[in-house]
């Protein structure tokens, strides 16, 4: 079944996104009704000249008060506290970026860069601060040669429907509204990744303008560290990215298939996919998912990119190593945009577009969310673990999202991004109406003895407080050195800022 949202989280039960729902509608409500809130914001602006940069602005500049800025300044995530902006700075061109940077930053304001605004814990709509909202960057040029040079605002779906057009395909996650920015600079995980590699593995340059407004060209031969730093650090480091340049793939036609098995059998089925998915060639990619409760759940979804009679015979193995028949079994190949479609929130590529602002089509959602990763093949032992820790929770489930095959194939030292080696990533996603964050972190710290200290950056938990090791690791050290060297005076300082690690 599939809910508003993440298409991902088809594995969540409909009366979870009919509670989902209901925080939304509040929240959003609660946003847009607090005058108070607006008129202490709008005053909030520090030593920056609001008025000056609105009128050297060629796009709007949003403040608390105008048309159009409650809706704005709403986050994705519907179960974090309302947030008020001093101002949010709808940019039109990279010269507007520039304005923002130069008249904003490095002013005791914070400043953040915002593409689809799926932050989980909303760091790119900080409180009091100023938004740079990149969303109208979003042009999408297929050249010839088979790179495609990408906009930073644009979104997942738009990026793929251009690409499918010129028979090309680009590795990328699942949520057809998240912003082509946020996910590459954190990595980039989803159903093509173990074929083709990350999002940013793809990552050929990247156009930044950085903490003085100066303008870098970022790639293997100039500002080379800056290029380390971008491919897996994570959003809102050293500059804002208004143009990224991706290599591509043909375009394939995956088999796209769905097996699950009965709950008394999950966590059999668990160590099963672990060992299956660890063995299988780089060709197939899954998600394994395990559902809270009483009894936990569990459904595994995937793509093949090869033959499509080879897809049965990998499918038959996991199925001889569950030793139980599922109760589902679906298998189908498809072109490579209906697949991106079939895990995303919406069926049409005309309605596959984010709620971010008015006449959007897909809701946000309300959620909290953790990861830690997987470096090796579960044991039988700790898939039961993993089951009886996820009996403790309800409204609550782990998707383990296979990595590995191109991914391996570059270095841990090469890019920042320090997951390589790994054999999944494993979101922690809850939707309970009175968890406020505490039970999502909770369930990361139990499991944090199964699996491992480590996290996915792109799943970011504001109460986690092994962050910094947890993102980073080895590379830590460097990122940190060249974001500093970057942006000295921390224009672009956040909360979970490799600088405050």
């Amino acid at each position: 079944m599939k809910t508003a949202g993440f298409g991902r989280r088809k594995f969540l039960t409909t009366s979870a996104a009919m509670a989902g729902t209901a925080i939304a509608g509040t929240a959003l409500l609660s946003a847009l009704g607090d005058s108070a809130l607006a008129t202490s914001a709008r005053a909030a602006a520090g030593g920056i000249d609001l008025d000056g940069l609105g009128k050297a602005m060629s796009g709007r500049l949003l403040r608390p008060g105008d048309a159009g800025y409650d809706f704005a300044s709403t986050t994705w995530n519907l179960a974090l506290p309302s947030r008020r902006p001093a101002a949010i700075a709808m940019v039109a061109d990279r010269e507007d970026v520039i304005e923002c940077v130069r008249r904003a930053g490095g002013r005791g304001t914070p400043l953040a860069a915002r593409s689809g605004g799926h932050s989980y814990a909303g760091f790119s709509t900080p409180d009091s601060g100023v938004v740079v909202d990149v969303s109208e960057l979003n042009k999408i040029t297929v050249r010839d040669d088979g790179t495609v040079v990408v906009g930073a605002g644009a979104q997942l779906m738009q990026v793929y429907s251009a690409l499918a057009a010129r028979g090309r395909a680009l590795p990328g996650g699942t949520c057809a509204t998240v912003g082509i920015a946020g996910l590459t600079l954190g990595g980039g995980i989803g159903p093509l990744t173990r074929p083709y590699g990350l999002t940013c593995d793809r990552l050929k340059a990247a156009t930044v303008v950085g903490a003085d407004g100066s303008v870098f060209k970022a790639d293997s031969r100039g500002d080379a560290d800056l290029f380390w730093a971008l491919r897996g650090g994570g959003g809102g480091h050293a500059g804002i990215v208004t143009e990224f340049t991706f290599s591509t793939v043909p375009a394939p036609n995956p088999v796209v298939f769905k097996l699950e098995f009965p709950a008394s059998h999950t966590a059999k089925v668990l160590a099963a996919w672990s060992a299956w998915q660890h063995s299988a060639p780089k060709e197939l990619t899954s998600t394994c998912a395990i559902g809270s409760g009483k009894e936990a759940s569990n459904s595994i979804e995937g793509t093949w990119v090869g033959k499509a009679a080879a897809a049965k015979t990998h499918l038959d193995a996991l199925v001889a190593e569950v030793g139980v028949a599922p109760a589902t079994r679906v298998t189908q190949q498809k072109s490579y945009l209906d697949t991106v479609l079939h895990f995303a929130p919406c069926k049409e590529v005309s309605t596959c577009y984010a709620d971010t602002k008015p006449g959007g089509t897909v809701p946000r959602e309300a959620f909290h969310a953790a990861s830690r990763m997987l470096p090796r093949v579960l044991k039988t032992a700790d898939a039961d673990r993993v089951v009886e820790i996820m009996t403790g929770f309800d409204d609550m489930v782990l998707l383990f999202d296979a990595v590995g095959g191109e991914v391996d194939a570059i270095g841990g030292r090469d890019t920042a991004y320090a997951h390589r080696g790994v054999r999944a990533s494993v979101q922690i996603y809850g939707w309970s109406e009175t968890d406020k964050g505490e039970i999502v972190t909770q369930a990361q710290q139990a499991l944090t003895r199964v699996l491992s200290g480590r996290s996915y950056v792109n799943y970011v938990n504001p109460l986690q407080t092994d962050w910094a090791t947890s993102y980073w690791g080895a590379n830590q050290a460097k990122l940190r050195r060249i974001v500093s060297a970057y942006d000295p005076g921390k224009v672009f300082d956040f909360p979970h800022s490799v600088l405050r690690g």
